[in-house]
């Protein structure tokens, strides 16, 4: 038995109070002179016995009455646990959209929030609550309901490093604080990005895994334009399955609402399946690709939008290289080339792209109008020559906080490292080449750059080329001139997809689709007036918001920063006008329906358990928190304590 308040166990020490009254109070006896003392002699000796047990029964009812009250108010209860500890359980729900996977009781989610809701019983429970979208701490039974029952699917899952941050910052860390987490997640592969350590949490945590019936899922994965002429697009999509399946899946094409053309993806026990379609040349069309599965809903929708391309402008400032206008032709590109002597400065702001092709120097004025090109976010690409005017070059590289050229280097290297991680080239490669015929370079320039990432390396560990990103944009600069004289570079492979991305990265125009993520950028090529800014609003008009955007003389940069959380057509508008539309689709990563085995997840970890269902882990907490009070069976007791006292008093016999 434990007492909520144990102090007041200390009463009991009065109770010596009335039995040192009963002891020593005296009773007088009167005498009465009577004529015939034989008689009442005996009748004293029998009075003095019956009065003294009548005291000492009274006394013990009395004692009986106070101590049955002061354990009463001592609050005596029975439980596994003490009173004075706090519960503080913290329950992260899984609401991405693999949770739309039908279980034994329909969808997993909706499932599982009506059990914790006919499971979570406890009026006086207070429970912290997790989900992929928010963090709310300390709710009561009311306030829980309502979350769950208003509980919607989110398009981007926590890895669980983080789901884990998020609890460890909602427990309570005061001595007398007990801390549970509960996992409750279909625990996909993509759950499970870094390894994951519960040993940094002051709380026993629970997995509560929910498997779908069926594990096979169909979704179409991307679509791409694999061919385009002048008077219709090649439209292939590529439909997966997330288990082996000889299933056919009907396909069906949408300009907007209209159909526009039916088939069928055929799969051969295989994972994979593609099929084709052909529309008429448009400037613009908004494509919808359907499939009927009944696994999950979110991604048997694709969404697409073909619109005008925007060409790119560049200019090479320098030398004239042919390899240049090959890769930037006039489909994709605005390209010219100028020595510096006819430059006109007034075209430099209007670029998105500036080389400067082995100048033999930079002129003053030249090196202002750049850094203003990049303060304004254009891209500037430097190629030096084999005569450089190492001050001039200094000059501008000072100017922007880019570092130094330290010295020239004729000694001949290969080219030998590739930066498969570096943000330009991480799409080029399938796979990483160890057989590559690696080109070479007879000279090249040693440098010392400030917040620099390498592209391309020597074989002595020098930048061949590197970046250095700008508040707006990016520099790159080649350390060794082109020129087959002294390099073969332009020969291999790599110059193509180097050069190409040099163009893309400095206008981001608008994709094919979209993937709904935290954050996408994307570059138009609009002019706005003064105190303009542009819209982004959805198909149907309940979703208009402001977009992040950095304006400047050739475009306006938007930063989306998660504000797009529905897949569909969006129309980005300037003054009410509609000016693009851009198309978004959920991340397919959750359509593999693949789960990680959580044996291997717990290994070593004492203090975290797998729990077969949210009905036992539910039973588990009730239990560790019920407490069978006792001070009512107290209460009763002194009353009964107190009749018996009366009774005594009354029929007694004296």
């Amino acid at each position: 038995m434990q007492f909520k308040h144990p102090e007041i166990l200390y009463a009991l020490l009065l109770l010596i109070i009335p039995i040192l009254v009963h002891l020593f109070q005296l009773q007088r006896f009167i005498k009465v002179p009577f004529t015939n003392v034989k008689i009442l002699k005996n009748i004293e000796k029998q009075t003095r016995k019956s009065a003294r047990l009548k005291k000492w029964l009274i006394l013990i009812t009395r004692l009986l009455i106070f101590a049955c009250l002061i354990f009463a108010f001592a609050q005596p209860y029975f439980s596994d646990f003490s009173a004075q500890n706090e519960f503080n359980t913290t329950v992260y729900l899984d609401n991405s959209f693999s949770m739309q996977a039908k279980g034994d009781k329909g969808e997993l989610l909706k499932s599982v929030a009506q059990q914790i809701i006919e499971n979570n019983t406890n009026p006086n429970s207070a429970i912290s609550f997790i989900t992929n979208d928010q963090s709310l701490g300390n709710l009561n039974l009311k306030g829980l309901k309502s979350e769950l029952i208003t509980l919607k699917y989110y398009p981007h899952k926590l890895d669980l490093n983080t789901v884990l941050l998020k609890a460890k910052n909602l427990e309570d860390n005061k001595k007398n604080s007990l801390n549970k987490i509960i996992l409750i997640s279909d625990f996909q592969d993509i759950n499970l990005k870094n390894n994951v350590d519960f040993s940094t949490l002051n709380s026993t945590v629970s997995l509560v895994k929910l498997t779908p019936k069926k594990i096979l899922n169909s979704y179409i994965d991307s679509v791409y334009i694999e061919e385009s002429s002048s008077n219709e697009t090649t439209i292939k999509v590529v439909v997966k399955n997330s288990n082996l399946s000889t299933t056919s899946i009907p396909i069906s094409l949408f300009d907007n609402e209209k159909l526009i053309g039916k088939t069928t993806a055929k799969f051969n026990n295989t994972f994979n399946s593609s099929v084709q379609f052909t529309i008429p040349k448009t400037e613009s069309f908004n494509g919808k690709i359907s499939l009927i599965d009944n696994a999950l809903e979110f991604d048997n929708n694709f969404y697409f939008s073909i619109s005008k391309p925007e060409k790119i402008n560049i200019l090479s400032i320098g030398k004239t290289s042919p390899f240049l206008a090959k890769i930037y032709t006039t489909n994709e590109f605005n390209f010219n080339t100028t020595p510096p002597q006819n430059l006109n400065y007034n075209t430099i702001q209007n670029q998105h792209l500036i080389i400067l092709n082995e100048l033999e120097t930079i002129s003053t004025e030249l090196r202002n109008s750049l850094n203003e090109f990049s303060e304004m976010g254009g891209n500037l690409v430097i190629i030096p020559s084999s005569t450089i005017n190492l001050d001039s070059y200094n000059s501008l590289l000072r100017s922007s906080n880019f570092g130094k050229i330290i010295k020239k280097v004729e000694t001949e290297h290969k080219i030998t490292a590739i930066n498969y991680e570096h943000p330009l080239i991480n799409d080029v490669f399938e796979k990483r080449v160890d057989n590559f015929q690696y080109p070479s370079t007879k000279l090249h320039y040693q440098t010392t750059l400030n917040r620099n990432s390498s592209i391309i390396n020597l074989d002595n560990n020098n930048a061949f080329i590197s970046s250095i990103k700008t508040q707006n944009g990016n520099f790159y600069l080649v350390s060794s001139p082109l020129s087959i004289e002294v390099s073969n570079f332009i020969q291999s492979p790599l110059v193509v997809p180097i050069f190409y991305n040099f163009a893309k990265n400095s206008l981001k125009t608008s994709k094919l689709y979209y993937t709904i993520s935290p954050e996408n950028e994307l570059d138009l090529k609009v002019n706005l007036q003064k105190d303009n800014v542009l819209k982004i609003v959805n198909e149907a008009k309940t979703n208009e918001f402001i977009p992040l955007q950095t304006i400047s003389k050739n475009k306006v940069s938007l930063k989306l920063q998660n504000a797009i959380l529905q897949s569909g057509f969006y129309h980005i508008l300037n003054n009410e006008n509609p000016i693009k539309t851009i198309a978004f689709n959920y991340n397919k990563e959750e359509s593999n329906l693949t789960s990680i085995h959580l044996k291997n997840l717990i290994d070593n970890h004492k203090n975290v358990t797998i729990s077969p269902s949210i009905t036992a882990i539910f039973d588990e907490i009730n239990n560790q928190q019920k407490i069978n009070w006792v001070f009512k069976w107290f209460l009763a007791f002194s009353i009964l304590f107190l009749l018996i006292e009366m009774l005594i008093l009354k029929y007694f016999n004296k």
